[in-house]
């Protein structure tokens, strides 16, 4: 949790409260702010998208679902991108986090053409 926390730039405190949702001093849930989740998305590697849904700052259009990938897909075409280029696109979280969401910005755009 601390090596998050410090990747993250917020303190394991608060990065215990955020994963819980509350405080357990006062009982009190937690709000973080986009840029602690856009931090938090890139420590974790996880979806900044899923991260603003989930905190209640974008909702899901009834119309539009929300559009994800296997991640099969995404390790498959990260492993082609590093076979054809020579480069190592998984050791830094924040360049595996931009090539996740450009495959998956490309991915979204394919579908949308079809």
């Amino acid at each position: 949790m601390r090596d998050v926390a410090k990747r993250a730039g917020i303190s394991h405190t608060y990065l215990s409260i955020v994963e819980k949702g509350f405080d357990l001093r006062s009982g009190s849930p937690v709000n973080p702010t986009p840029e602690t989740l856009k931090a938090l998305s890139l420590a974790y590697n996880h979806s900044y998208e899923d991260l603003m849904l989930r905190a209640g700052y974008i909702e899901v259009n009834d119309k539009e679902s929300v559009f994800t990938l296997p991640e099969s897909e995404y390790d498959r075409v990260i492993k082609e991108a590093e076979a054809k280029y020579g480069v190592n696109l998984r050791n830094d979280p924040v360049v595996n986090a931009t090539v996740r969401e450009l495959i998956l910005g490309i991915a979204k755009t394919l579908q949308k053409n079809q």
